[in-house]
């Protein structure tokens, strides 16, 4: 009776079915006790309920979470005042429970709806629901939300780190025109002057900042080339005190791509230096005590070659007084003489150019320095009867410090010879390898002195570490690693196995200072 009543009502009323069945909204018409009028194909879609299933029937009864009172609240104030009602979806959520089936594409698991009550028929207190799907929306606007969020944080971040760099980083900007416009904290707190007696003067006029004539042509070419340059300098604090910066000149270019300056990063390397010159002290002692036991050396060598000087010189004189002295014993004589003193002289040479501070790279074979190395060695060799050999390409050429390269092999061959002093060996043996690859040339020196303990292997290169028994300073491998790693770009490692003990060099070929 219901059903029949209804649809006679339908067929009186002057509403578009059609329009209304195919609009993308859910419709709803109700009366004020909530029972259903008019259920379009739209919610039949979404809910999987029919129409003529549900006509008649209270909408809280199909859909339980609908709360009563709320709704029959807003249906008799949109009757009673004529205008229409809203449950809106970011605060209600949704008034029907549709489940979203389809691909997931937010965050909810039902469609989030804004509804409109609207006034329909005011004599038969007959309201129409609007549902509209803001799902989307709402997502968009919660994906929104995390994006500001998201932004709002990394600009917090930014502001952070802007502020990190400000306190942690030391750097200085200036426009094309090299006149100062920022400098940080940083760097204003390291020299301990304000930004106001950096800002807006003329970069090399900054008193913190002054460099020597050399240095001074070499950055104003790279500015004017826009070019990245990398340089130490000494700065000037307010105190007097001097400190040691690693600068990076960057140009600065804006969003246009236009050079508008350049920021110069600093890193303070006042403590490296100051281990530099520790090294560097440690190295001319280490070159002290070197010459000390080399003039004991040369000492030895020289005794040989003068004793047979003064035997020539002798057997002269007997020639003479018995008048057997002729041209040709004179002669000869005078050859060994010769050739004796030479041997001296290249002894003198080889001791005082060892000695000699000489930063200057030099291409050279490898024999020759070896040959420099063993002249100041070889007598004690000999004496010690040490079995020398090396196995060196005499075409093999490198590009090195010479003078710091042959101190390192003297004092690895002084060690070995010290080693078996301490413990004398059957077949006493040292030998040198050399072989070359691609970039490098690796040199092996080997000994059969007794070989270095596992616990004492890992220590040799510790600075003040000494196996020997007395007299060691502890010195001479740490030196030799200093020099190695530092001064020639190379890699240098001790091996040991059973009696032999094995120093293994590594250098490149070339390499260049940079100017």
């Amino acid at each position: 009776m219901v059903k029949k009543s209804i649809e006679q009502y339908f067929r009186s009323i002057d509403v578009n079915k059609i329009l209304i069945e195919n609009i993308d909204n859910g419709i709803i018409i109700l009366n004020t006790q909530l029972e259903i009028i008019y259920y379009n194909k739209w919610l039949e879609l979404h809910t999987h309920l029919k129409e003529k299933d549900i006509l008649g029937l209270k909408l809280t009864s199909i859909f339980p979470n609908i709360k009563t009172k709320t709704l029959q609240r807003k249906i008799k104030t949109a009757l009673r005042m004529q205008t229409p009602t809203f449950y809106t979806a970011s605060i209600a959520k949704y008034l029907i429970p549709i489940k979203i089936n389809q691909i997931k594409i937010s965050d909810f698991e039902h469609m989030r709806q804004d509804v409109s009550i609207i006034p329909f028929d005011q004599e038969k207190n007959l309201v129409a629901l609007i549902i509209t799907d803001q799902t989307n929306i709402i997502s968009t606007h919660n994906l929104l939300q995390a994006n500001i969020q998201k932004v709002e944080e990394l600009n917090r971040e930014l502001l952070r780190e802007r502020e990190t760099i400000d306190e942690k980083i030391i750097l200085l900007k200036v426009d094309t025109s090299c006149m100062i416009t920022n400098i940080s904290k940083a760097y204003t707190e390291l020299l301990g002057f304000t930004p106001d007696d950096a800002i807006g003067q003329y970069l090399f006029d900054f008193d913190q900042f002054t460099i020597d004539k050399e240095l001074n042509v070499k950055v104003l070419r790279h500015i004017e080339k826009k070019q990245v340059l990398k340089y130490e300098k000494t700065s000037l604090k307010k105190t007097g005190e001097d400190v040691w910066l690693l600068n990076t000149l960057v140009p600065q270019y804006n969003q246009m791509a236009e050079h508008i300056g350049f920021i110069i990063f600093s890193e303070n390397i006042t403590d490296a230096k100051l281990v530099q010159e520790h090294q560097e002290k440690l190295l001319e002692n280490s070159r002290t005590v070197a010459m000390g036991e080399m003039v004991s050396m040369i000492a030895h060598q020289w005794k040989q070659p003068l004793s047979v000087v003064n035997t020539i010189i002798a057997t002269l004189k007997i020639k003479k007084e018995l008048n057997i002295l002729d041209n040709t014993i004179v002669n000869e004589s005078y050859e060994k003489i010769e050739s004796t003193i030479k041997y001296l002289s290249e002894t003198i040479d080889d001791f005082r150019n060892f000695f000699k501070i000489n930063k200057e790279l030099k291409t050279l074979t490898v024999k020759r320095i070896f040959e420099k190395s063993n002249h100041l060695l070889e007598n004690e060799m000999k004496i010690n009867n040490i079995k020398y050999t090396q196995d060196i390409d005499e075409n093999l050429m490198i590009t090195t410090f010479e003078n710091e390269l042959i101190q390192t092999i003297i004092n690895i061959l002084k060690n070995s010879i010290d080693a078996f002093k301490e413990k004398l060996q059957e077949n006493q043996k040292l030998s040198v390898l050399v072989t070359e690859e691609k970039t490098h040339i690796s040199m092996e020196i080997e000994d059969n002195a007794g070989g270095i303990p596992k616990e004492i292997i890992r220590k040799i290169f510790e600075p003040y570490f000494s196996t020997k028994s007395k007299n060691g300073t502890g010195l001479g491998l740490y030196i030799c690693k200093t020099i190695i790693q530092e001064h020639l770009k190379g890699e240098i490692t001790v091996q040991s196995s059973g009696n032999t003990t094995k120093t293994i060099i590594v250098l490149p070929k070339h390499f260049s200072v940079e100017l």
